[in-house]
């Protein structure tokens, strides 16, 4: 890979949090909210994902349901949590862990040209990598594609618009293109992006109007949707 093309950052590792409380004597000042993506472990292989306001949230190449095994980061702290996957819509699974994560804004509207696209994910749960990206300004070329940074960018890799100093998220790497035989060939990346988000927001969810306090062995109680009955 070109390093030129990527920025890994090392997280420093640094004594695990058990719960939300312990932030608040980290020694860190404010929160950080700049490494809202995740590495999801499921049943069928590996999957990158992004930390969103509607969860977690991966392309679901590899597994729709089932157990998995999320890596995100608590601020700058490298976490490791059990969760378990769930079908959201055509574009995104979900993983459903207890605790909280970072959750970004999703940007309210379509990519624009103009927009400055950062890709961002984490290959092993502890590193961080980060591309600058953007639309793909070539004519009949369409939607959501992103020229080619020149260097691979995994399925499942980040997008992010930067403004002002905020991350907002605008959709998942979804693959390579090749175009041959156009006025303008050559390698494009697409995403799933607002259409995939908005499929996603339409799919109706029945709320739970119970919660259940579930006890951890690291001593973390949570609240959980209530398991309907079994009718015995």
């Amino acid at each position: 890979m070109n390093p030129t093309c990527a920025r890994i950052h090392t997280i420093a590792a640094a004594l695990l949090l058990s719960s939300c409380s312990g932030w608040l004597f980290s020694g860190y000042d404010t929160i950080d909210r700049t490494k809202p993506v995740a590495l999801v472990e499921t049943t069928g292989g590996v999957e990158f994902g992004a930390t969103t306001e509607f969860g977690i949230l991966t392309l679901g190449r590899t597994a729709q349901d089932g157990p998995c095994r999320v890596h995100y980061f608590l601020g700058p702290t490298p976490m490791i949590e059990d969760g378990v996957l769930r079908p959201s819509s055509a574009g995104f699974c979900r993983a459903d862990i207890d605790l909280k994560t970072q959750s970004v804004r999703v940007l309210d509207r379509n990519v624009t040209r103009d927009d400055e696209i950062l890709a961002m994910w984490t290959p092993d749960g502890t590193n961080l990598m980060t591309v600058d990206v953007g639309l793909a300004a070539v004519s009949g070329v369409q939607g959501d594609v992103l020229r080619d940074p020149g260097c691979e960018l995994p399925a499942g890799a980040a997008l992010f618009v930067v403004d002002d100093g905020n991350m907002l998220f605008v959709g998942l790497v979804s693959g390579r293109a090749r175009l041959q035989g156009t006025s303008n060939p050559g390698d494009y990346y697409v995403f799933s992006g607002f259409d995939r988000i908005r499929e996603m927001l339409a799919v109706p969810e029945v709320h739970p109007t119970d919660y259940e306090t579930k006890f951890r062995p690291d001593n973390i109680t949570v609240q959980k949707p209530a398991q309907p009955s079994t009718g015995k």
